[in-house]
């Protein structure tokens, strides 16, 4: 018989017995690794350096900001072994699973799709645009999902360092980078519309202001309290982003004026966030 939910997904993620739980989360994440991988090695397209060098972006940061993918990954494995390993409970399980697997499945959406960029034939605009926009969308699903995963950890009355530690931070670092990738996706997008690149430095510098602010608003709602280490997290991948930008090549000076700001804005949030 049909279990019918009492309260929506939530009541159905409860009905759902650990041991299941636990095999969906050790195999998306281990998915997760695999697509990475094969991006790296070149086995399912040219790697994402080389696509990013043939598509550059005014808010895109030199290419050894992207190395904070390394520590993220390592994290959020620690996560999964202590769920896995019920060094947590399993009410914490329940609650960051669907939306780390939610994000998992965007981010390798994403790479599929960027995989599928041309990089010698450009002419065709209208198709780069549309690939570029559902690169854009995915970014933007991912980083939603994660951002969810704060609220969720925000509601739970387990609190401790191992939650803090590889839980929040890395779900926190996970989030602000990719709020950053959003605004490198948008601004891809821009770039090959189909009307005309619709990117300037000015347009630039506003939607990283916009980024930034949007970054700020979600450490200050969810990254307070028992949840400082989501905070600190999204605090210290958006202050990377932002100190990646003041080094690019392809950046202005006035987006990188206000990388500059932004990265002593989130260093500021970043404290508050430990001391709340």
């Amino acid at each position: 018989k049909l279990l019918a939910p009492r309260n929506g997904g939530r009541a159905a993620m409860e009905d759902l017995s650990p041991t299941y739980l636990k095999f969906l989360l050790g195999g998306g994440y281990a998915a997760l690794l695999g697509v990475n991988y094969a991006s790296l090695a070149g086995k399912i397209g040219a790697p994402n350096a080389q696509i990013s060098k043939v598509y550059p972006s005014p808010v895109t940061p030199a290419g050894f900001a992207f190395s904070i993918w390394g520590p993220i990954f390592l994290l959020q494995g620690a996560g999964v072994a202590a769920l896995l390993s019920d060094a947590l409970p399993v009410e914490v399980m329940r609650a960051v699973f669907p939306y780390w697997f939610g994000t998992w499945i965007w981010q390798n959406c994403w790479q599929a799709c960027f995989v599928s960029l041309p990089l010698a034939d450009k002419s065709r605009k209208d198709k780069i645009f549309r690939t570029l926009l559902a690169c854009a969308l995915q970014l933007l699903a991912a980083q939603s999902c994660m951002t969810v995963t704060a609220q969720r950890l925000n509601g739970l009355e387990e609190t401790s360092g191992l939650r803090s530690a590889v839980l929040d931070f890395p779900s926190g670092l996970n989030a602000g980078w990719l709020g950053a990738a959003s605004g490198i996706g948008v601004s891809l997008a821009l770039q090959y519309w189909p009307r005309g690149d619709w990117t300037t430095p000015n347009r630039s510098a506003v939607l990283l202001s916009t980024v930034c602010c949007y970054g700020a608003g979600m450490t200050l709602a969810l990254g307070q309290g028992n949840s400082w280490g989501f905070g600190l997290g999204y605090c210290l991948a958006t202050s990377w982003a932002c100190f990646g930008l003041t080094k690019a090549e392809t950046s202005p000076k006035v987006v990188k004026k206000v990388a500059k700001v932004g990265m002593g804005v989130f260093a500021l949030l970043g404290v508050s966030c430990i001391a709340s």
